[in-house]
């Protein structure tokens, strides 16, 4: 198999290219710490390896994934870093971009005083936002991050959605007031993130049922049109 890794060094974009003996279908990871034993001074990302911590995140073939939980067969593969974050050095990106706003809108639960038993329906309700790891990998195939607009993206608003609705959070709709600066109204719908999710948290949804509730509180006006090729 050659693998062909796209790196950044030196503040440029370099092509590496090696040719290993595999076999079955090698996980991404797998790949990459092969040529670690080749090359030293590859620098990337893993720590759980069991799709867990989200660190790994990188393009394979153009599309983002898990390095550590994708498999991969054929004559040939590219890797890359995941796009939409500033890279460090070959493969790592920052992640200060979704950390950063996560503190600045405090996306955190706030207890109440009184000990709350939640109910099997109440949790189900938030449990696939709860699911994010912060992979960032929906924020890598946003159209408004992309194109540098103004939105707070899936990954943050997907966070924000579990704390939001969990009777066990004491902001309640104080928390709605600070989704404003979040601009979802910015959100093209086009579920790029639902697909991409590796651990199916469905972030459009979230984005959707939070900007259901602006609308209906009368913090924002509905939008007549959205993204056209979702309209069938």
């Amino acid at each position: 198999m050659r693998v062909r890794l796209r790196l950044f060094r030196d503040g440029k974009y370099v092509l590496k290219e090696f040719d290993l003996d595999v076999e079955d279908s090698p996980t991404v990871l797998e790949i990459l710490q092969r040529i670690k034993e080749i090359d030293p001074t590859i620098s990337f990302r893993a720590m759980c390896r069991s799709s867990v911590c989200g660190t790994c995140a990188v393009k394979v073939n153009g599309e983002h994934k898990l390095a550590c939980n994708t498999r991969v067969s054929g004559e040939e593969v590219l890797i890359e870093p995941a796009d939409g974050y500033a890279p460090i050095r070959d493969l790592v990106v920052s992640h200060e971009e979704i950390f950063e706003p996560m503190k600045r809108n405090k996306i955190w639960l706030v207890p109440r005083e009184e000990n709350l038993r939640l109910s099997p329906s109440q949790l189900g309700k938030t449990s696939k936002a709860w699911d994010c790891i912060l992979c960032g990998i929906c924020n890598s195939v946003c159209p408004p991050l992309l194109e540098g607009r103004d939105f707070g993206g899936p990954s943050l608003i997907t966070k924000l959605y579990s704390v939001e609705e969990d009777p066990r959070d004491s902001l309640g709709e104080e928390r709605l007031k600070d989704v404003l600066q979040l601009n979802l109204q910015n959100c093209v719908h086009c579920s790029n993130c639902n697909l991409f999710c590796p651990k199916g948290c469905m972030p459009e949804r979230w984005v959707s049922l939070l900007e259901g509730k602006l609308v209906q509180k009368g913090y924002i006006q509905k939008k007549t049109e959205d993204f056209g090729f979702l309209g069938f």
